[in-house]
């Protein structure tokens, strides 16, 4: 008979499935002259999972990803490796200039998700002398 090595019980009791962590997909912030892009990687969702909320300053990404519902999900299994990500997740990405907020598109294919946020323009305020507005005179 042979004798069970000590890293063999270890990996036989391993792990009850814990949610310690916060789930939070990768994600890319790229700057270009006229926009931004954020792309992040969020596989086996449906567009209608997500929400993408543009508010001062800043975009929002959120959803959630369910755990699929594979027949291992029983009490007694021991996970070896858990490196997939699921539950409610939110991302904030700052954003350091204003953007068209008419323009930004969204587009999500094979599990990566691609908000452009185009540049808004500066604009050239006009200074009016306001002493002339009165019909006063500078001397």
């Amino acid at each position: 008979m042979h004798k069970k090595r000590p890293e063999q019980d270890r990996w036989l009791t391993y792990g009850h499935w814990r949610v310690s962590r916060e789930f939070r997909p990768p994600t890319d912030v790229i700057e270009l002259e006229d926009r931004i892009v954020v792309l992040v990687e969020i596989a086996a969702l449906r567009p209608e999972d997500l929400t993408i909320t543009l508010d001062a300053g800043s975009l929002i990404i959120a959803g959630k990803r369910d755990r699929p519902a594979f027949p291992i999900q029983d009490g007694g299994a021991a996970y070896h490796q858990v490196e997939l990500g699921y539950g409610d997740f939110r991302i904030e990405v700052a954003l350091p200039w204003a953007v068209q907020r008419d323009t930004v598109t969204a587009a999500y294919r094979d599990g990566l998700l691609q908000v452009d946020l185009p540049r808004q323009a500066r604009q050239q305020i006009a200074i009016h002398d306001a002493a002339e507005a009165k019909g006063e005179t500078h001397d």
